[in-house]
């Protein structure tokens, strides 16, 4: 997988710092299908844990900036699945996380197939939309 994407995206190798790495495996250690990639001052990590797809921040010194986790739709919490069903039909969401649940990215289609994204507070509060 990881020469695939290589090929595909043209991804640099990227060394991760050993305190980097450490924190890594101590939180998400059971980890498959890890792709490490540098942007700014960060090290992202993508990868998949319980068959669920998760990208993690780090800053160089190991700390956990912050955690999304692509949500299967029935797992996603029901008070977001209404809010959503305001703007049209669910089509992807994802879990942001920051030490605890900060809010929510989501994908919908409308009636005439227009898909938008939305992000959403813990609370399903609308904080942002735009149309793909």
């Amino acid at each position: 997988m990881k020469n695939i994407l290589s090929k595909i995206f043209h991804f640099p190798s990227v060394t991760i710092p050993q305190k980097v790495q450490s924190s890594f495996l101590q939180k998400f250690g059971e980890s498959l299908n890890i792709e490490w990639l540098k942007t700014d001052d960060f090290y992202e990590a993508i990868f998949y844990l319980e068959d669920i797809e998760h990208i993690s921040r780090f800053d160089s010194s190991g700390e956990l900036i912050n955690l999304k986790k692509n949500l299967p739709i029935q797992s996603t919490p029901q008070h977001i699945k209404d809010k959503a069903a305001a703007h049209g039909e669910l089509m992807n969401v994802i879990e942001i996380s920051e030490g605890e649940v900060v809010g929510y990215e989501l994908i919908v289609r409308d009636d005439g197939l227009i898909r938008f994204s939305l992000l959403l507070n813990q609370k399903g509060g609308l904080l942002h939309k735009s149309k793909l």
